[in-house]
């Protein structure tokens, strides 16, 4: 919703200038990093609570909607640090990757930093560290889980790249059907489908996320910040 809130605004005429062959201004290229950087936030924010309330709720708490929210509101400043942080550094990779062209080397270094990362919102979340302070334990819990971690992710990246190849399918069909009807009924049904298995996968991700930390933390043993 943020990023199409700035669509009018900004995104248009970043847009019509690549037309022309043209770079962003400085002006939109910073205006473009802060959008990034407030929808990234968001996403902190919100993955963080559903987080939250998995956690508890493994724990054999049911809390409301609401507690959670607050639950993560007093975590904001982390989160906030945490997804400038990983914004910058996912564009340092990207940029590296396009400059050096050594693909294999950065894949690897990609794959490093998920390892690195992939504990640091359940770890701010439940233990309430700061950021790198939750690196750390995030490195340390993923050495303790890197079997299930790469299995997990292979099965959800299965399971949804089977879904989107179902969708595509669909889409050319309604394309050879020859009716505009047809057409732009299933693109639209299409679409809608995308963001609903977008917020699956999401949850999903963050339910299996939640149970590998609290397998991690049984077996490397709670932290002694």
């Amino acid at each position: 919703m943020v990023l199409a809130a700035s669509w009018p605004l900004l995104l248009q005429e970043v847009w019509h200038r690549a037309g022309r062959g043209q770079a962003p201004t400085q002006a939109q290229s910073a205006a473009m990093g802060l959008v990034l950087w407030v929808a990234s936030a968001l996403n902190s924010v919100f993955t963080a609570a559903l987080l939250h309330s998995v956690h508890t709720l493994l724990g054999g708490e049911r809390l409301p909607l609401g507690a959670s929210l607050r639950a993560t509101g007093r975590r904001v400043p982390t989160l906030i640090t945490w997804s400038l942080f990983s914004l910058v550094a996912g564009s340092l990779l990207r940029t590296g990757e396009s400059l050096a062209g050594l693909s294999t080397l950065f894949e690897l270094l990609g794959f490093s930093w998920s390892l690195l990362t992939f504990f640091v919102l359940p770890v701010i979340v439940v233990e309430g560290t700061g950021l790198v302070t939750s690196l750390r334990r995030s490195l340390a819990l993923g050495r303790h889980s890197l079997g299930q971690w790469v299995a997990g992710g292979l099965k959800l990246f299965i399971t949804t790249a089977l879904v989107v190849i179902g969708a595509i399918v669909v889409l050319i069909l309604a394309v050879e059907s020859d009716s505009l009807a047809v057409l732009f009924a299933t693109f639209a049904a299409v679409v809608a489908f995308f963001l609903l298995v977008a917020v699956v996968n999401s949850a999903a991700s963050g339910i299996y996320r939640t149970s590998l930390y609290r397998e991690a933390v049984t077996a490397a043993g709670p932290t002694s910040h």
